[in-house]
């Protein structure tokens, strides 16, 4: 990689590879990082990437989530462009089908609050599902101080290891407005989350309850129903004897 490439902070300490330059004009030699182990995150740059400074890199919190933690915060920036990516990835032992919108919806929130830009406009592209992992792309405009920008990004969702654990990876790009997908485009397509996915899990036995619930409401009234007399009916049982 030449000397003008952007080395790692934070969590992006974890190993990173170069790879071949993309073929479009503008994107310099990429990188991966590693985001979990045999999974990785594949990056091209912006020609002439510098480091973004620690202070502009998103920080995310996910203290609040057992098992979670972020395993990567890339920046760079280029003439007028900004190139962020974190990653992080957490247990899904409470993992549905329809929880990828509430995930993926958090994560768009969670970018527009760390873009640094007064956001005008937000449009969340349809989710596409695969076999082994959820897309949503993403375009915004706002203005960053005085500066018209426009904002391109997609989130990756995918679950890897033995214990399908989540792992999600948001990449955004900022830009001048006029130049609105010019730049953006090309390192967006470039970016690709790559390695040993797998499917993802089975919902445990109250995610499935509570699934059943929903799909069948009068059965499943009735089976509470039973087992809130089953239940009464053993406290009465067991209540001390006058």
């Amino acid at each position: 990689m030449s000397s003008s490439a952007a080395e790692p902070h934070g969590a992006a300490s974890a190993e990173r590879h170069d790879v071949a330059p993309a073929e479009r004009h503008g994107v310099a030699p990429g990188e991966r990082h590693d985001v979990a182990p045999g999974l990785e995150l594949r990056l091209a740059l912006p020609a002439g990437a510098r480091e973004a400074p620690p202070e502009a890199l998103p920080a995310i919190d996910v203290s609040a989530i057992p098992g979670a933690k972020v395993t990567l915060r890339r920046g760079v920036e280029a003439d007028g462009l900004s190139l962020r990516a974190v990653c992080a990835t957490a247990p899904s032992r409470r993992w549905a089908t329809g929880v990828e919108e509430l995930v993926l919806d958090r994560a768009s929130g969670i970018t527009r609050g760390a873009l640094g830009v007064s956001i005008e406009r937000w449009d969340a592209g349809p989710i596409r599902a695969t076999a082994q992992r959820f897309e949503q792309p993403f375009e915004a405009a706002g203005r960053a101080g005085a500066r018209a920008v426009a904002v391109r990004g997609r989130h990756v969702l995918g679950f890897t290891g033995s214990e399908h654990d989540a792992a999600l990876c948001s990449i955004v790009c900022v830009e001048p407005a006029l130049e609105a997908g010019a730049r953006c485009g090309p390192l967006l397509d470039a970016a690709a989350l790559e390695g040993a996915l797998v499917g993802p899990p089975d919902p445990d036995l109250l995610v499935r309850t509570i699934l059943y619930a929903a799909e069948h409401p009068l059965p499943a009234t009735a089976s509470f129903g039973l087992l809130a007399a089953a239940a009464v009916t053993v406290l009465l049982a067991r209540r001390p004897r006058p």
